[in-house]
């Protein structure tokens, strides 16, 4: 039986695709996960699921279409509201339902309060799929803030945290950020990758990822085993 996880940010740009990319082409193949950002704004300039198969070169198989997608670059309510269309939380909540059961890797739009109607936050859906999650934040300055409010402001509504990896450029703050971030916020240290030096092929980049992404197995294993642990309490 499959487990689908959810990927969240402590905001937009921090790394949540690179993180996605790094999973499914360590994973996917060996554990049959698929990628699926269900919603998806400024395609007009970017596209995460295409970015993500690009990057990975991962057949179509491996990846679900965008529930909603707008071409606006701007938070789903404000990109909706552009374009004259509206996003149903209870639709969306229908179809991660479906996933429950499979090995899916959901990626989300920016950070937890990020709107997703004008009366509907991020955080409420996260809480309402009853979803494990995944926080990525940054390895730079200031990451200690906003991961550590991220994680609060989870917890506190009792979501189920299965940890934090933080991405980004390499530099001298990094570890005591992990560990800082690990001893204030009460949740695992999943780990920790530093962007590649230069641009890579998608050969590179899954050897890349092999080589760096999870070195310890803490995501595979928490992903992985979240049915035995429910099964034993």
């Amino acid at each position: 039986m499959g487990q689908a996880f959810y990927v969240t940010g402590t905001g937009t740009d921090v790394g949540k695709t690179f993180f996605s990319s790094l999973f499914m082409a360590k994973y996917a193949e060996n554990h049959g996960f698929r990628y699926w950002k269900p919603i998806q704004t400024g395609t007009v300039s970017a596209d995460d699921t295409s970015f993500v198969q690009k990057t990975t070169s991962l057949s179509d198989s491996y990846f679900l279409k965008p529930g909603f997608v707008f071409k606006t670059p701007a938070s789903p309510h404000y990109a909706a509201k552009v374009e004259g269309q509206n996003i149903d939380p209870k639709s969306l909540l229908s179809s991660i339902a479906k996933e429950r059961k499979n090995n899916t890797l959901i990626e989300g739009a920016g950070g937890v309060f990020v709107p997703i109607t004008e009366g509907y936050l991020t955080i409420r859906g996260i809480q309402e799929s009853n979803l494990g999650v995944i926080v990525v934040g940054t390895t730079e300055l200031g990451t200690i803030n906003h991961t550590l409010l991220t994680l609060e402001v989870l917890t506190s509504r009792f979501i189920p945290v299965y940890g934090f990896y933080l991405v980004g450029p390499k530099n001298p703050l990094q570890e005591d950020n992990a560990t800082m971030i690990q001893k204030l916020g009460g949740v695992s240290f999943l780990g920790l990758t530093n962007f590649p030096d230069q641009k890579l092929s998608s050969e590179e980049f899954k050897a890349f990822a092999l080589a760096e992404f999870d070195v310890h197995r803490n995501v595979i294993d928490v992903v992985l085993n979240v049915d035995d642990e429910t099964e034993s309490n």
